[in-house]
């Protein structure tokens, strides 16, 4: 008989047991299913265990469904509770304000609708005399796609955006540079201009760089403003301006992002932009007044939240300087609901205002980045899995996200301990409570100035592998979501934004998520370094790639193409003693002098090397790589070429030759992630070689349907 403890872990979507990488059946134990559910708010011995399953089966049978998902086109099917009484009015308001009424028969089983149109609708409903609500949400079967070329095949350039050198910026790549790029690409023929995440980072800890461990994944960066193009700048006088650019030159010299010196420079500019921006409110309400109403009323909540967020964080460390997230703050600022923020932002309005004016300013510079990529280029954004657990979102949506739980992976032959990332995860319990809605927001935030979003971690759309806070991966288990309510949401997103979705779908994931995924029209994600036979470690033809993803030779965690070519990154990992033991380090090696042979025969096998330039590369890789990298390149770009995807990408450090990569996974303070500069600034003429290059490799083209 199944114990109480099992029902509820059930009920809450916390499975049993999982296959690791190696095919073994693990079992999930006692201790961690209870820390599991203590984390989702649950009391957890028996008898309140079995209390508490009780009442989640009878909510479930005695309510409608929070989400209701539909499909365009069809009729809409809403599931009745059981004996849900006399015959029952309903009224549907949908979102574009219109509204259907009926009634459902006694006794009926379900209730049956019309079709209605893409969309969130609200469904009222008297059930056993009690008025009941839920949402309908009704989605295009796919995702979208651009209609006026289905069929060609997409490229475009992925870069880190902090790392882009220019002779104008402030030592870190601004949304300046992003409009550059966005224009430069356009001219070449690209579509898309990948970045790696632009979400707010910790303003107040600005050397906590990772874009994946971001402060809030709704809102910006502002380390990324170019305090130089809004109009405010333009207004002060000369001498302050100067003193404002003062240590500029230095900053973009150094090799890699200062980062503390980055945001000190920024941040006085910003503060003297915000004094100019205050002085034009007071004396007249003009357009720019106005843009910034429009902004803040469409911001909301969300807006409003991170505003007062970042005001206390800035006092408490004014107070404290150590002071690091806002479980140390004093409880009565622990909840954006307190009276006590209440009165904050009522006593220091002009302070909240400005954390406002840094997304207003934010903003309104991305939007010039669309705009400079014409009709052709877009922005090929990337969504973060997580949030910080000390950062706005985690304060913000404390019923939502689970602080006692770290999202990670069990362990695999590249990581033997397994993953824990650190960032908590939204409950699945509390996001089927709120109709999905802060999953819809967070793709409606992230897919606004985007072309394509990539979904970091799309396994997650079905399922996360949680830790329990303080343990290792060893004491993990994977907690269920509802795939056909997230897919839904992306599709109906990413119609409503014409924005094309990609999964980030590496590693062991189920074959039920990228069947899904393709049949919903999310794009998967193919890196030519992973796709590799399981019989004997040769990589796959070109000709085999599915049409229904974005290809790539690498990512921001793997090497660039020259750094694998010569082992350099073999050798980081030796020198920072990332391998369990010598054995371990002298397999990696052994096992990347077999890969490069395989690597030739591919791009040989594939027409991307002549036979001079294949044996020209084989006598480099008994060398170890030392000369050739050039040409590994070149080949590898047109092996890429050569694939059916409907999406390319290529990295600016292979265009650049460059061999380190921009985060080491497994380190923190031991590499310089996320904080290294590209080799050449936009403005040179290697810069525009390559993109020459890009050009005629790959042009436009049709991919097979």
């Amino acid at each position: 008989m199944t114990r109480p403890l099992d029902r509820l872990a059930a009920l809450a979507g916390i499975e049993s047991r999982y296959v690791d990488y190696w095919g073994r059946e693990r079992l999930v134990g006692e201790g961690t299913k209870r820390e599991l559910l203590a984390a989702m708010g649950f009391e957890v011995d028996d008898a309140q265990a079995e209390a508490a399953a009780a009442e989640l089966t009878a909510e479930r049978t005695r309510n409608l469904a929070p989400l209701i998902v539909g499909r365009v086109g069809a009729p809409i099917h809403v599931p009745l509770p059981p004996n849900p009484g006399s015959t029952s009015r309903w009224s549907v308001r949908c979102d574009d304000g219109s509204q259907r009424h009926g009634t459902a028969r006694s006794g009926a089983a379900r209730l049956d609708l019309d079709a209605l149109p893409a969309g969130y609708h609200r469904l009222t409903m008297e059930l056993r005399q009690t008025r009941r609500e839920a949402t309908i949400m009704v989605a295009p079967e796919r995702a979208y796609w651009p209609e006026q070329d289905p069929h060609r095949r997409h490229w475009g350039l992925a870069v880190a955006l902090f790392g882009v050198r220019s002779q104008r910026n402030w030592g870190i790549g601004d949304f300046s540079d992003l409009a550059t790029l966005a224009a430069r690409i356009a001219a070449a023929g690209g579509d898309a201009l990948g970045v790696t995440p632009l979400h707010e980072l910790r303003p107040h800890e600005p050397t906590a760089a990772s874009p994946y461990s971001p402060s809030s994944r709704y809102w910006l960066n502002w380390l990324a403003i170019d305090p130089e193009a809004t109009p405010e700048f333009a207004q002060l006088d000369g001498d302050r301006r100067d003193a404002l650019r003062r240590d500029l030159p230095t900053l973009r010299a150094v090799p890699t992002v200062e980062y503390a010196e980055v945001a000190r420079a920024k941040r006085a500019a910003l503060e003297a932009l915000y004094e100019v921006f205050q002085r034009g409110r007071e004396t007249a309400a003009g357009g720019r007044t106005a843009a910034f109403a429009r902004f803040v009323a469409r911001g909301g909540a969300s807006l409003e939240r991170l505003a007062r967020f970042e005001a206390i964080a800035e006092a408490m460390r004014a107070v404290d300087p150590f002071a690091h997230g806002w479980r140390a703050w004093p409880e009565a600022y622990r909840s954006p609901e307190s009276p006590q923020v209440e009165a904050f932002a009522r006593e220091r309005p002009e302070r909240v205002d400005f954390f406002r004016y840094l997304q207003f300013v934010a903003d309104e510079q991305l939007a010039a980045a669309v705009r400079a990529g014409g009709e052709r280029t877009k922005l090929y954004l990337d969504l973060a899995v997580g949030c910080d657990l000390d950062g706005a979102d985690a304060w913000s949506d404390q019923a939502t996200i689970v602080a006692g739980a770290a999202l990670g992976a069990p362990p695999d032959p590249l990581n033997a301990l397994g993953q824990n990332w650190g960032l908590p995860p939204f409950s699945p319990l509390a996001l089927r409570k709120a109709a999905y809605r802060p999953f819809a927001e967070l793709l409606r935030a992230n897919m606004r100035h985007a072309g394509y979003l990539r979904i970091d971690h799309a396994i997650g759309l079905m399922r996360c592998f949680w830790i329990p806070r303080g343990r290792t991966p060893a004491d993990g288990a994977y907690v269920r979501y509802d795939l056909d309510a997230m897919l839904a949401i992306v599709a109906l997103e990413s119609h409503r934004n014409r924005c094309a979705a990609i999964g980030e779908d590496l590693g062991t994931v189920p074959d039920e998520l990228r069947r899904r995924m393709h049949d919903a029209g999310v794009l998967s994600t193919r890196l030519t370094f992973f796709e590799r036979s399981s019989e004997d470690g040769g990589f796959i033809a070109p000709e085999h790639y599915p049409q229904l993803a974005a290809a790539s030779v690498a990512s921001h965690d793997l090497a660039p193409i020259a750094g694998w070519w010569q082992g350099d990154d073999i050798a980081v990992r030796v020198r920072l003693r990332l391998y369990p033991d010598d054995d371990a380090a002298r397999a990696a090696g052994d096992e990347r002098f077999e890969a490069r042979f395989k690597l030739i025969d591919a791009l040989h096998g594939a027409g991307a090397l002549d036979e001079r330039q294949a044996a020209r590369l084989r006598d480099d890789a008994r060398r170890s790589g030392t000369d050739e990298a050039a040409l590994a390149i070149e080949g590898m770009h047109r092996f890429l070429a050569q694939t059916p995807a409907r999406l390319a990408m290529v990295q600016l450090v292979d265009l650049f030759g460059e061999v380190d990569a921009i985060n080491l996974p497994g380190t923190v303070d031991e590499h310089p992630n996320w904080c290294r500069k590209r080799r050449y600034d936009l403005e040179s003429s290697e810069f525009e070689a390559s993109l020459d290059a890009l050009r005629r490799l790959f042009g436009a083209r049709e991919v097979a349907t």
